[in-house]
């Protein structure tokens, strides 16, 4: 039973870890087009415009985008991008706030 246990929760912590790979990428390109924006990397290429829904803390943004998933988030922290673009996403993020 204990083997039973074991495996059970080997194999639940394999596919949460490979959701989470496939969920939060770790390099790529992120394009900004006015509130649409394009992510490109070697395994996936997410587009969308981004939704009020989209949230913009002090060291990450949390980019919830139309057209991609209402359950799944772009999470993209300040460490990933450089200062100027960084900012520049900021005030995408706070411009679709205000529609």
């Amino acid at each position: 039973m204990q083997f039973l246990c074991i495996l059970f929760t080997g194999m639940t912590g394999y596919l949460c870890w490979r959701w989470f790979r496939r969920a939060h990428p770790l390099q790529g390109t992120f394009v900004l087009d006015g509130t649409n924006c394009h992510f490109i990397n070697a395994e996936q290429e997410i587009n969308g415009m981004i939704s009020s829904r989209s949230r913009a803390y002090q060291h990450c943004i949390w980019l919830n985008l139309i057209g991609f998933s209402q359950a799944q988030w772009l999470i993209i922290n300040a460490n990933g991008l450089d200062e100027e673009s960084f900012i520049r996403l900021k005030r995408a993020v706070l411009a679709s706030a205000k529609r």
